[in-house]
């Protein structure tokens, strides 16, 4: 059973760890390609 719960929480962190790089690597790529977002101006009132 504890084979088991370590085999599982090994793999939810791979998960985690995996799922943060692709939605950084996505994230850098698109504005490589498309440039930095442009910043709203705040409004004033």
């Amino acid at each position: 059973m504890e084979e088991d719960l370590r085999r599982k929480l090994v793999h939810g962190l791979i998960s985690l760890v995996l799922s943060l790089a692709a939605a950084w690597l996505a994230t850098y790529l698109t504005n490589k390609i498309l440039g930095e977002p442009s910043k709203p101006e705040t409004q004033v009132m």
